[in-house]
């Protein structure tokens, strides 16, 4: 009769542990991240359904029915290079680090990041290609991939202030254009000052490691700018030119696929869109504010709306949904991989 008691306590206690295992994983999934992400997806879905309505489905399939192949072509071929320019400028930056880094571990890197960022509002989650680096530690990695998309920021800053100085003295007074004017150039000599000079960064970080309690998180963090100097931060600079030149050289080819287009005006209006979307990281993938953003700029030359809108997908079909799928599968077999090797 005790051992039956006694049993049965086991039980319930073998439910209970059960059911506080259940609570944490519900919990877990159920987490403010979740719902974050789960918001930022439906902005994505709504602004996407709202920008549709406003292009007008038959102009968008007419648009495709009479675009021309050979420049999307020209712009899927552009891939290459662009995946290229990214992965010598990560490269680059690695063996600032780990100066054995091999090409395969940085191509797989690379793709993880892509996968990581596609779900991601801003593609922040490019930052998860640190933990595909082996043997290097994870916050200086993290250190360098930060330096990354500062400078590559700061690039689509640039390019994008430019465009909108240029749109906005089609707009303003004299009066209103020169203070607006004044106010940017500033900006952008504070922002590239404190680039070109990362002691400058290293400082900052030297105040944070005083003030907050993970100091040796910050150490770490700043001995990744120990091989960063002024040389190093031009030469990456130069690096992100490149790559957004090639960028902006794609959704250009991919406007002129639907409809004649000046190159400058342009140029300057997809710098000016390129800007609008990176200062707006409330979508998965920035799926409708990149679209939104080139409608409203392409159309302010003179464009269709469906023009800009087929474009700006078919760049996000080629530089970022193509190289996520290939991510997707080096992130599936790593994670196969880790399974395997914990049991």
């Amino acid at each position: 009769m005790h051992i039956e008691n006694s049993d049965k306590g086991l039980t319930k206690t073998g439910m209970k542990s059960k059911s506080a295992e259940i609570v944490p994983k519900t919990r877990k999934f159920f987490s403010k991240r979740f719902f974050t992400y789960l918001i930022k997806l439906l902005i994505a879905v709504l602004v996407m359904v709202m920008l549709v309505k406003r292009v007008h489905t038959r102009e968008i399939f007419n648009a495709f029915h009479s675009a021309k192949l050979e420049f999307i072509f020209i712009a899927l071929l552009l891939l290459i290079p662009n995946i290229y320019l990214q992965f010598y400028k990560w490269r680059f930056l690695l063996r600032l680090l780990k100066p054995v880094v091999s090409n395969t571990e940085t191509m797989k890197s690379l793709l993880a990041g892509f996968t990581f960022g596609f779900i991601t509002p801003g593609r922040i989650g490019e930052f998860g290609r640190a933990f595909f680096i082996k043997n290097c530690s994870w916050v200086k990695l993290l250190g360098i991939a930060a330096i990354d998309k500062l400078f590559s920021i700061a690039v689509v800053i640039f390019w994008g202030a430019i465009g909108l100085m240029y749109f906005a003295g089609r707009q303003l007074f004299l009066f209103t254009l020169i203070p607006f004017i004044i106010f940017t150039l500033i900006a952008l000599f504070v922002i590239y000052y404190i680039l070109f000079h990362p002691e400058l960064i290293k400082g900052f970080l030297y105040s944070l490691n005083i003030i907050l309690p993970f100091r040796e998180k910050i150490k770490l963090l700043m001995s990744s700018l120990d091989n960063f100097h002024r040389r190093e931060a031009l030469y990456l600079f130069v690096l992100n030119i490149c790559f957004n030149f090639i960028y902006l050289l794609q959704f250009y080819l991919l406007i002129i696929a639907f409809e004649s287009a000046p190159i400058i005006p342009s140029f300057l209006a997809l710098a000016s869109a390129m800007l609008v979307k990176s200062m707006l990281p409330i979508s998965v993938g920035d799926l409708g504010i990149r679209e939104s953003a080139a409608v409203f700029f392409m159309k302010k030359i003179g464009l269709l709306e469906s023009s800009a809108f087929n474009a700006s997908i078919l760049l996000f079909a080629i530089n970022l949904l193509i190289p996520s799928l290939i991510g997707l599968v080096l992130v599936l077999k790593h994670r196969l991989l880790l399974i395997k090797n914990g049991s």
